[in-house]
């Protein structure tokens, strides 16, 4: 066997999965060492998709299929320029944030089964962004759940814990059954779990028939399977009015976990709506854009109003993520080339840059006890590194150049134009009223950034702060990286675009 024909993705799922399994297994005598036994399962398991990632950015698609069943048809491993985005920000941050738990976690309790559910946590969540197969996909987006549910359940603020674990999980079984309903109907229309024979099975069907028995085109169906779809996947992004369990599980969950679920797993489901929506149902995606698009500018609009109004550190935070996919989701409903590009890089920039926040945020807490920030200050002459860091994720949010966040904000906002106006001439008036509205909620979004950083960090520190420390270094080393990569995706911006633009300008092509 060569070396190019090794499954790399399946041995990095697996790396994970077993990684963990032996961690838990073996709990008893790794009290002590599980964090770094962890770090080096999430290092494997991270090095063995750089080969991937290589095929990727050298304009191929990296593919490994294999057959389960022959009922639910081969399940695959599936990275090309879509999921690029995604999978990058999981494997990056994921990795990141397991270094980062073992500063965390170093005075807690039972951490092998911490760090295991951690792994299978990071495991499900690569494995939705490559799965080929409706039942492929949706085993994997349940497995994403099962973990996240638990690290909240058992290690999450006592007094709440269990009420927002159930509140979680209700939440996100609610969207797991609007998407199991949705691909039951794209079986039944296609006959195939398979995503690529489902997306030309779509395309051969006569849209203006009526599907017998229902009364119905077979197109108002074809809507009815993307608004299922959009539900379930909108529930995991939060986006008002379904996103009220964001903010206690991303507020009480441990730090290293409320880096995965506001970094990674809420952007997981962006994914799912690119991969289902734009491109899978992609009439019923153009017919019902308008009101994806507003719905993303209202959620902008509530979570940065919402975040403005929090004193608490990872509240404030929580409510900024919920803004924030708003942004995406405005990106993706314009339905341009700009736009879904915009969108997709958005993913890595709002991944490193919303992680190294809440890591900082961690850091303060670890630090203090502390989670109102008008009981702070001045820190950042007690915690430079930490407060640095700070600074250039919360530039890059509120879209400040050179950082990445600025350039992935702009080109949501001119794919919000590129719709609204053609030719020269005002083409959709709705459209250009609804990215003038984008565009103007970037002034909450530094405001809520600007007042975090300053009742934080600036001003003179209360009296019981004086003794307080910068963080270990590992929690400071994952910070560092993850701003120097912001940095270096705000000035090189091509390293990522080169692939996205490429993969979304052929869902354009008629």
């Amino acid at each position: 066997m060569q070396f190019t024909d090794l499954p790399f993705a399946a041995l990095s799922l697996a790396v994970l999965f077993f990684g963990a399994l032996l961690i838990y297994a073996f709990k008893d005598r790794l009290e002590n060492s599980a964090g770094r036994v962890a770090v080096g399962v999430s290092a494997v398991a991270s090095l063995l998709m750089v080969y991937p990632f290589f095929q990727v950015f050298n304009g191929s698609t990296y593919e490994e299929y294999a057959t389960w069943s022959g009922l639910l048809e081969q399940f695959g491993l599936r990275l090309d320029g879509i999921a690029f985005p995604i999978t990058f920000a999981v494997v990056v941050l994921g990795f990141l944030s397991v270094v980062y738990a073992v500063g965390y976690t170093e005075h807690s309790a039972n951490k092998p089964t911490f760090f295991a559910n951690t792994l299978f946590f990071l495991m499900g969540m690569q494995w939705v962004t490559l799965a080929t197969n409706l039942i492929e996909f949706f085993i994997a987006w349940e497995l994403m759940l099962v973990p996240s549910y638990f690290l909240i359940l058992f290690w999450g603020l006592p007094e709440t814990r269990k009420r927002t674990a159930m509140k979680f999980w209700l939440y996100t079984q609610s969207g797991a059954v609007c998407i199991l309903v949705g691909f039951g109907i794209l079986y039944s229309l296609t006959g195939s779990f398979d995503l690529t024979l489902i997306q030309p099975g779509i395309a051969g069907l006569a849209t203006a028939a009526l599907v017998p028995g229902l009364g119905i085109t077979v197109g108002t169906l074809l809507k009815l399977v993307f608004i299922l779809l959009a539900a379930g996947f909108l529930v995991k992004m939060a986006v008002f009015p379904i996103h009220w369990w964001l903010p206690p599980v991303h507020a009480e969950a441990p730090t290293p976990i409320s880096v995965l679920l506001s970094g990674a797993m809420i952007e997981t489901g962006a994914y799912a709506l690119v991969r289902f929506g734009t491109l899978t149902l992609s009439d019923a995606a153009i017919a019902l854009s308008f009101f994806v698009a507003a719905l993303g500018v209202i959620t902008m609009f509530y979570g940065g109003f919402m975040a403005l109004a929090q004193v608490d550190l990872k509240r404030l935070l929580a409510y900024s993520s919920v803004s924030q996919m708003g942004y995406v989701l405005f990106a993706l409903g314009v339905y341009s080339p700009m736009g879904a590009a915009g969108g997709m890089f958005h993913l890595i920039n709002h991944a490193f840059s919303k992680g190294l926040l809440f890591m900082t945020a961690g850091a303060v807490i670890h630090q203090t006890g502390l989670r109102d920030i008008n009981k702070m200050g001045g820190l950042s002459n007690k915690m430079p590194i930490t407060a640095f860091a700070a600074a250039i994720g919360m530039m890059s949010i509120a879209g400040s150049p050179p950082l990445s966040g600025f350039a992935s904000e702009w080109m949501m906002f001119l794919g919000g134009f590129e719709r609204a106006v053609v030719g020269g001439a005002i083409a959709s008036l709705p459209f250009l009223i609804l990215t003038i509205l984008a565009v103007s909620s970037s002034i909450l979004s530094a405001g809520y950034m600007l007042r975090f950083f300053w009742k934080v960090f600036l001003g003179p520190h209360p009296d019981e702060l004086e003794d307080v420390k910068e963080s270990s270094r590992f929690m400071t080393i994952p910070m560092i990286i993850l701003g120097v990569l912001i940095v270096i995706f705000g000035i090189f911006p091509g390293l990522a675009l080169d692939v996205i633009v490429p993969a979304v300008q052929g869902i354009f092509v008629p």
